[in-house]
């Protein structure tokens, strides 16, 4: 590959993409439906990456998890982004030891289909066993009984990062003798980001915008690359 590419030739092959000269501006929440559908055949594609700070070293953290679709609550501003995670990660200290449940995050999804990046930020919340809003507590229920087999028995495994000195005997899938999926471990967290900030970046045209949530409304701009 030439050194002598650049912006303008990544993605130029994507076809069926608008054009930024003539594009009506449209908020990521809409534009994100269409690079999923895209990407929905794409092995991988609905892997996103999340970073956080250490709040003791102020060091950056980023990981890669899988997005699992959106979730609407009553009386939240935006939908809500719906991933996992362990309790005894690193990621949930990160985020509890500086503010409380929540903290501010940025989330990465780049769609290698058609060229687009989503930088997303907004507060990361972590749904537990001790949770007490009843629809939380039933999407991280129905989250838990979603998952693969192979993803439940890995909230029964040691704790994560620690020296590994042999597997621990799970549940096979996380369920019972008979079949029946075992109750979430107090160790599985519904992990949620409420967005309030979105940077897109289409490289098939060097299209650029910024959202912004203010009033339970995004507002869109575009902005030069």
């Amino acid at each position: 590959m030439s050194d002598s590419v650049g912006l303008t030739d990544i993605g130029k092959d994507n076809v069926d993409m608008p054009s930024s000269s003539t594009e009506s501006i449209t908020s990521w929440r809409e534009k994100i439906t269409t690079s999923i559908a895209r990407s929905r055949k794409v092995r991988g594609g609905n892997y996103v990456q999340i970073a956080t700070v250490d709040p003791e070293t102020l060091e950056p953290r980023c990981r890669t998890v899988v997005f699992r679709g959106f979730l609407k609550v009553e009386g939240a501003e935006t939908d809500i982004m719906k991933m996992i995670t362990d309790k005894r990660s690193s990621k949930y200290g990160e985020v509890t030891g500086s503010n409380g449940d929540k903290s501010t995050c940025e989330m990465v999804w780049w769609f290698s289909k058609s060229s687009e990046q989503y930088r997303i930020r907004g507060d990361l919340k972590f749904v537990g066993s001790d949770e007490t809003d009843s629809k939380l507590i039933t999407a991280r229920k129905e989250q838990w009984g979603n998952m693969s087999d192979p993803a439940r028995e890995q909230f029964y495994w040691k704790e994560p990062g620690h020296p590994f000195d042999g597997q621990a005997e799970v549940p096979v899938g996380g369920r019972h003798e008979e079949g029946k999926v075992l109750a979430p471990p107090d160790n599985f967290l519904l992990m949620l980001l409420y967005p309030k900030r979105c940077d897109y970046l289409r490289l098939g045209d060097n299209y650029r915008q910024i959202d912004h949530l203010s009033n339970d409304d995004w507002n869109p701009e575009q902005v030069t690359p």
